[in-house]
């Protein structure tokens, strides 16, 4: 009788053992969902702060494109107010702009003859 109380004694701590390893694997792996899903969320919550500081960014690109032209126009009527005083009322037309021919980077064609 000693032998079967001691199998069963070793057979119920196996039972408990394995409950425990189980419930131990089950925290675990929802301890490691949790974790991804952080990540995640840290990860979607930097690329919105990357976007909104890239935003501002442009904004104040934008804002000090205006003023740059705002002075360039203030500078354009100066100069026209000045050639109209000392009796140049029609300065030489500006000479448009030329066309702008993108060329082959010299490397890609280097390699792409080899």
């Amino acid at each position: 009788m000693e032998t079967w109380l001691s199998y069963l004694v070793v057979f119920a701590l196996g039972v408990e053992v394995g409950a425990l390893a189980i419930t131990l694997k089950s925290r675990l792996s929802a301890t490691k969902t949790q974790r991804t899903e952080q990540v995640a969320a840290r990860g979607r919550i930097l690329a919105g702060i990357k976007e909104k500081h890239d935003e501002e960014i442009l904004d104040q690109a934008f804002r000090t494109t205006e003023a740059i032209k705002r002075e360039l126009d203030k500078s354009l009527q100066t100069l026209q107010r000045t050639l109209n005083a000392i009796g140049i009322t029609n300065p030489a037309p500006v000479a448009q702009p030329k066309p702008i021919v993108q060329l082959s980077n010299p490397v890609e064609s280097e390699t792409a003859a080899s």
